[in-house]
């Protein structure tokens, strides 16, 4: 395990964020979180809100003095926000690692950072704004309503869990040969949007059935439209480097997505902490 450090966390308030923040703590590692909460939530630091390790700092990362004071003191920064801002400057003046994550295959240039993609992710905390196709078939199948399938339902579409994509990341933050290189984070197995509402079917039950509608851009719910992209998502190069391989396949990702909906015990995953009882209401910083 590597040497404890303080990470500053842009945007670590967010889906993938926040369980990052978690596991960073559970490393023994100090983290700081700068969010300005327009997607993230104080609710999905629940699990860390109690832990002296962690600064909660409500700010954008547009504001240049502030990324610069809170760059200034930590060791690395993780750059999770959905606005570019002024990271990477900061970085590469104070000489702190930065791993980027890439909007929409488009990234902040900074020399010597970590660049990823993620792919299609799953798991807690993530906003129903940004919920995947996955999570948008399960929802309609526990609540006994049609599955909505637009075109022929051939796109294809891979899923990972949170916690994988977590795993990748951390895999990258602690070793030195990713620096300057970019990776793909995303699952290995492949279907395609009607294989995946069928077998969302077979795995929920219930009287739900699939309903076929003609694909129109502008009349598509944007959890659904194909990703826009560079080129394919290709995971080879991360796995080679760091031998990472996600746990969860997609059927685990489908129950416990169907255990969510479902209203049942909250599915705790290896790695992640579960909320604690009562957060407090303000924290430090």
């Amino acid at each position: 395990m590597p040497a404890p450090a303080t990470y500053l966390v842009t945007g670590g308030a967010g889906f993938i964020g926040s369980h990052l923040a978690d596991a960073l703590l559970g490393q023994g590692h100090t983290v700081v979180v700068l969010d300005d909460l327009s997607t993230g939530a104080r609710a999905n630091l629940a699990a860390a809100w109690s832990d002296p390790r962690l600064r909660f700092v409500r700010g954008s990362v547009l504001d240049e003095r502030l990324v610069d004071e809170l760059t200034s003191r930590c060791d690395a920064v993780v750059h999770l926000a959905p606005v570019t801002g002024a990271v990477g400057a900061a970085a590469l003046r104070h000489g702190r690692g930065l791993l980027i994550a890439a909007a929409d295959g488009r990234c902040e240039a900074a020399a010597g950072a970590v660049v990823v993609r993620h792919g299609d992710t799953v798991g807690p905390r993530q906003s129903p704004v940004h919920a995947t196709v996955l999570t948008r078939l399960v929802r309609r199948a526990v609540a006994g309503e049609p599955l909505a399938v637009h075109g022929d339902g051939t796109r294809a579409c891979r899923f990972l869990d949170v916690a994988d994509a977590v795993g990748a990341l951390l895999a990258l933050l602690a070793h030195p040969g990713a620096a300057g290189a970019e990776f793909d984070i995303a699952g290995t197995e492949e279907t395609t949007v009607m294989a995946l509402a069928e077998r969302t079917l077979a795995r929920c039950g219930g009287p739900s059935a699939i309903s076929h509608f003609p694909y129109v851009v502008d009349r598509v719910p944007h959890e659904i439209r194909p990703r826009a992209a560079a080129r394919p998502l290709d995971t080879a190069p991360l796995r080679e480097l760091t031998g990472w391989q996600p746990a969860r396949g997609l059927d685990d990702i489908l129950d416990a997505a169907i255990a969510r909906a479902r209203g049942e015990a909250p599915v705790v995953l290896p790695g992640l902490r579960a909320p604690a009882a009562s957060p407090a209401a303000q924290h430090r910083g």
